[in-house]
């Protein structure tokens, strides 16, 4: 029996029932089957295959024998049409026959480079497998695949499974689910060194980045640039290495708060502290540099578990890190970002994939620095912002850009003016309304691994199109949203392709009927590529600048009616903890459309089932019904809705409908009065 130097870092559930299984001895191979699979040893030479219970279904095989030494080699035979995804977060790349992944630390930030590389692949003919190993190596899916490691042992974990979110799953199951970020993770991040004099107690200016302070002065310099140029926002991260330090944490967190942000630290030496920078000065959240996580896979996963367990155990909150470094199961504690990038075109185009291919891993919370830490100009700042916000976490890195255009030193959204200052706070309003879409999709991610933002294959794997890299410029935002980034300095965008199906135009309300490839799609600057796929129900709370700024007792649902669909909506207290002992609720929404009249539809409001602290307990539903069908009469539980005559009439109302056919192709707008959502509610369109 080989040691296991991995222990139990990576592998942290495995089966607790014992596998039925049984042997026989069939001449040239001894065969281990159990109800599911069957396993084949050849004897001369030794090597395996596994296939299906019938012992007949090829799912893998070696086409020669494991190879020991300084490297330990498998090497398999690849289907005809096999495809190969996973290896955690492989810059540039989602889908990998007929390449090469290292799983290295190789400190390439930029195209090619694999930053956070996990240990798992998963191949279209329904298996995974997962080495339980800290050795670097590469996979190789070419004519042989040929999968590497730096070391003398062999110990991998496979599961088959007919899908590849059951894959997802599977994987996972054994080395952890996603963690679930705090609400107001969502937000927009702002990360910085603003105080360069801290440790040394007097200011003292900086090269990097033109502030002269203490950590106190992030609250002018920054915060209250936010609330002056009317940005929705979330959470900044003052560093307190490469000389900053900080000075008056605490009173610095709570100045902070109450203009809207979290508070966490970005930190060059370690975690030491982070017991009183928790449960005392009340940072929440921990984002780990390459300085001192670097090491090795091993140094960095603990550096991010200390980290993760150091808010947890000092507070009520959720942990929260960011890391680079990171290795099979970081996804369980921290996002995965791609290291210290340079902002242009070519980033915004390989971004794209490697945030696909990572979610194709499990790693739900991968990003990029907007426009990256270094470079960038004001097109491309605004064309990556514009995509990034229909991801799950993002932030914006500053201070080394030198962007010479007017002293601009920085990457907050408002520094290059207009017109990118208004549609860059656009697409940060778009994000802090759709927090419930993505937060329901993070959820999901926490209990399945599948990721929020997904490759088009998750969700339409017969579809040869989907497969590979004709679609590795899109993905969608869990099944409702398709997004295109435009990555060229070009006002339109190429070779969209819409799988099956009915997908509308947010911006148009045009219709599109899928399999088909859109060419030259017109995408002004202000106008990133969106499509919603026909049946839809999308949850979105009312504007505000950041998570907590008012109540969420009115929800806007927007609904893109077709056929019988539904939608099923996560919520819990979004800061805590109390979510893991059963403190959340879900709550249902469908919507039938008459096969006869399509005049006619149905809508029903479903009571919450399970509860929270506190849980709406009343609420007002904004419906933002998509149809150019105007109705005769609108019924609420039976009682008749008023007709209103316009938008103000209609929001000053305390229930009651208006149409407008003049805006994205036709919106019905219906206005509940407040109800309980301890009930049902039926609203009837006819």
């Amino acid at each position: 029996m080989f040691s296991n130097p991995a222990g139990n870092d990576l592998i942290i559930h495995t089966p607790d029932v014992p596998v039925e299984l049984t042997t026989e001895d069939k001449g040239d191979y001894y065969l281990m089957h159990t109800p599911d699979l069957s396993l084949r040893a050849y004897k001369h030479p030794l090597r395996f295959a596994l296939y299906k219970a019938d012992n007949r279904t090829l799912v893998w095989e070696e086409t020669r024998g494991i190879t020991y030494g300084k490297q330990t080699i498998q090497y398999l035979r690849r289907g005809k049409e096999e495809q190969f995804y996973g290896g955690g977060m492989q810059n540039g790349r989602f889908s990998h026959r007929g390449d090469t992944i290292k799983l290295t630390i190789d400190y390439n930030w930029e195209d090619s480079g694999n930053p956070n590389p996990a240990t798992f692949y998963m191949s279209t003919r329904g298996y995974g497998a997962v080495r339980n190993t800290y050795a670097p190596g590469y996979y190789s899916f070419q004519d042989t695949v040929k999968l590497v490691h730096n070391e003398s042992r062999f110990d991998c974990y496979y599961f088959v499974n007919p899908t590849l979110k059951g894959l997802l799953n599977d994987y996972t199951d054994l080395t952890g689910k996603p963690f679930m970020v705090p609400e107001w993770g969502l937000g927009m991040g702002d990360s910085n060194c603003y105080n360069r004099g801290a440790k040394s107690g007097k200011t003292n200016g900086s090269t990097s980045t033109g502030y002269d302070g203490l950590t106190p002065s992030v609250i002018h310099l920054i915060a209250d640039k936010y609330i002056q140029e009317d940005m929705p926002r979330g959470w900044i991260i003052p560093n307190d290495g490469y000389g900053c330090g900080y000075t008056h944490l605490d009173s610095v967190v709570r100045s902070l708060k109450e203009r809207g942000f979290y508070t966490g630290l970005w930190t060059e030496n370690g975690v030491a502290k982070i017991a009183r920078e928790v449960g005392k000065d009340g940072s929440r959240l921990c984002k780990l540099d390459v300085a001192w996580v670097g090491p090795g896979f091993h140094f960095a996963m603990n550096a991010a578990r200390t980290a993760y367990a150091g808010i947890e155990d000092n507070s009520n909150a959720r942990g929260f890190v960011w890391m680079v470094c990171g290795w099979t199961g970081a996804q369980r504690y921290s996002v995965l970002w791609t290291g210290d990038n340079t902002g242009s075109w070519n980033y915004i185009r390989w971004q794209i994939p490697t945030v696909i291919g990572s979610g194709l891993s499990a790693q739900n919370y991968a990003t990029g620095d907007v426009d990256g830490i270094f470079g960038g100009s004001d097109s491309t700042y605004t064309r990556d912002l514009e995509w990034k916000c229909f991801t799950p976490v993002f932030m914006a890195m500053s201070g080394w850009a030198y962007n010479n255009k007017n002293g601009i030193k920085d990457k907050q959204p408002w520094l290059f003016g207009e017109p990118f200052t208004g549609i860059n706070r656009k697409y940060l309003q778009i994000k802090e309304r759709l927090t419930p879409y993505m937060y329901t999709l993070c959820h999901e991610a926490s209990q399945t691994g599948v990721p929020a933002v997904r490759a088009l294959v998750l969700e339409y794997p017969h579809d040869t199109v989907t497969w590979g890299k004709t679609v590795q410029y899109e993905y969608l935002l869990g099944k409702a949203l398709l997004v295109a980034p435009v990555y060229e300095p070009k006002s339109y965008r190429d070779s969209i392709y819409l799988p099956a199906g009915e997908w509308i135009d947010y911006w148009s309300g045009t219709a599109y009927k899928g399999d088909t490839m859109l060419m030259h799609y017109p995408a002004p600057l202000d106008k990133l590529p969106l499509f919603v796929r026909g049946g839809s129900i999308i949850p979105m709370y009312q504007p505000m600048m950041y998570n907590w700024e008012r109540p969420i007792d009115t929800l806007t649902l927007a609904i893109y009616p077709q056929g019988h669909t539904s939608y099923t909506m996560y919520e819990d207290d979004g800061v805590t903890r109390a979510y893991q002992q059963g403190a959340y609720a879900f709550t249902r929404f469908e919507v039938s459309v008459s096969k006869v009249n399509p005049r006619q539809i149905s809508i029903q409001l479903h009571a919450a089932r399970g509860d929270y602290q506190g849980r709406e307990k009343q609420r007002v539903y904004l419906l933002e019904i998509h149809t150019a069908c105007k109705p005769r009469t609108i019924h609420m539980n039976g009682v008749l809705l008023k007709r209103q005559k316009d938008d103000k009439t209609f929001m000053q109302a305390t229930s009651g409908w208006y149409d407008d056919p003049d805006t994205q192709g036709g919106i019905l707008h219906v206005k509940t009065a407040k109800l309980s959502t301890d009930h049902t509610t039926i609203v009837e369109i006819r």
